[in-house]
Parts: C-alpha cells; sequence; structure tokens
C-alpha cells in the first residue's frame, strides 16, 4: 500500500451528495421489493424455497438497475454528466488482476471472523445468501452465482464508493469519509439479512479497502474487482460446503 495519504476526487462545482446517494439506493430497494413481489406467496407469507435461488437474481438485476439509473439522471441533472466522470464507473482489463486480491482479503475477512463464530456459536445457516445457495439447481444457481459475483458489486460499489463516499470526501477528511461509507455498506448488509450481523467486521475490511482503492484510482475499477472476489470467496465456499 501507498504510504501517504491518499487525496480526494475533483472538488469542482457539483449539485449531488450524500442525500442522492440515499435517494438512489432507497429508489434500489423499491425496485427490488417490486421485482420480489410476483415471487411472494401470500399464503406461506415468504418465496418458496424453489423460487428463492431465481428470485434473488432477478431482485439483484433490478435493483443494479434502478441504482444505476437513479444515479445516472443524477449526474446528468446535478453533477459532469455521467457515471464515469461524477462517480468513477471505469473499469479495465488491468482490473481484473485485483480479483485475486479479494480473495485474500476474503480469506483473511474470515479469519477475523472465526473466533466470533465460534465463541458466539454462531449458525450461519441462518444467512439468507448461505440458504438460498444450498436450495439453488442448474440454472438457477448459474444466474446466482452471476449476480453475486457480477451484478452486486458493480450496484454496491458505485452506491458506496462512488455515490456516498465522494460526497462524503467533499464534507469531512478522507479517511472518516472512507470509514463512514464502509459502515454504512456493513450496517445495511445487516439490514437487510439479520443473520450476517456477525459479518459487520469483514464486510467492513472490504469497504475499507476497497474505498481506498476508489479514492487512489478515482474509479472504481478496481474495487469492483475486489468486491467480486471477496464474493467468489462465498461462492466457492458454498459451492463446496464449507
Amino acid at each position: 500500500m501507498d504510504g501517504g495519504a491518499p487525496s480526494a476526487p475533483s472538488t469542482s462545482p457539483l449539485r449531488w451528495g450524500i442525500p442522492d446517494a440515499a435517494l438512489a439506493w432507497f429508489v434500489s430497494m423499491v425496485a427490488a421489493a417490486l421485482a420480489l413481489a410476483p415471487f411472494y406467496d401470500t399464503v406461506a407469507k415468504e418465496i418458496p424455497q424453489s423460487d428463492e435461488a431465481i428470485a434473488t437474481f432477478v431482485g439483484l438485476v433490478l435493483q443494479t438497475a434502478a441504482a444505476v439509473g437513479a444515479l445516472v439522471f443524477v449526474a446528468r441533472s446535478k453533477g459532469l454528466g455521467s457515471p464515469a466522470r461524477d462517480f468513477g464507473l471505469r473499469l479495465g482489463l488491468t482490473d481484473i488482476a485485483w480479483v485475486p486480491a479479494g480473495l485474500v482479503l476474503g480469506g483473511v475477512a474470515t479469519a477475523l471472523l472465526a473466533p466470533i463464530i465460534e465463541l458466539g456459536d454462531i449458525d450461519q445457516e441462518s444467512q439468507d445468501v448461505r440458504r438460498i445457495f444450498n436450495d439453488a439447481t442448474n440454472l438457477d444457481l448459474a444466474l446466482l452465482i452471476v449476480g453475486v459475483l457480477v451484478i452486486a458489486p458493480v450496484g454496491e460499489e458505485l452506491l458506496f464508493r462512488g455515490a456516498l463516499l465522494r460526497g462524503l470526501v467533499r464534507r469531512v477528511p478522507v479517511w472518516p469519509a472512507i470509514f463512514i461509507s464502509a459502515m454504512a455498506f456493513a450496517l445495511i448488509h445487516v439490514v437487510l439479512d439479520v443473520g450476517t450481523g456477525f459479518g459487520v467486521p469483514a464486510l467492513l475490511l472490504l469497504g475499507l479497502v476497497s474505498g481506498w482503492r476508489a479514492i487512489q484510482t478515482l474509479r472504481l475499477g478496481q474495487s469492483i474487482a475486489l468486491h467480486c472476489g471477496f464474493n467468489l470467496l462465498v461462492v466457492l465456499a458454498e459451492l463446496s460446503g464449507v
């Protein structure tokens, strides 16, 4: 890692900020809820296990599409005109090299969580993602993997390391901004799936490293690749039954 403190993105006058990031996240959540509605069994008051994998994929697609759409609107109406210029949504072939780094980061996070899981006698089967992976088969499983490895990282990095982090660095110093955006990222996962509460330190670690790379490079390519590698470890663990 570089020794010096990272520099903040350009402070050119912009009319978007933290509220716009929050609104984009809210819009994405509404879109995800609407996407899941057709799969919901009103009698059982839940999504049938046989539909959970495809429902999760559809939800991730519409959630990410809504986030991107909302931030495109924000960029065009209040910013520099595009998610690339406003939020750093740019990817290159060299970013792929950061996928293995994400795997390593996931391994470190797993090691950090091991004593928490053991001391707390935590049942990881309570996690929605783990349960859905266990029930998924064939095409549903393939789509779920695409959703977790590609779609989710793009949407979440755009929201948390693109819009939110860049909004924060215009108000607070860089490192506090990175921490706040990383903590928001971690806690929102817990709100959406209470079974992941024990994973806050791991998600916070991912958020901190991804935020650091987003600030250093002024783009999201490395952050997305890190996130993909981090999630890849989860996918491999689920597929291997670990």
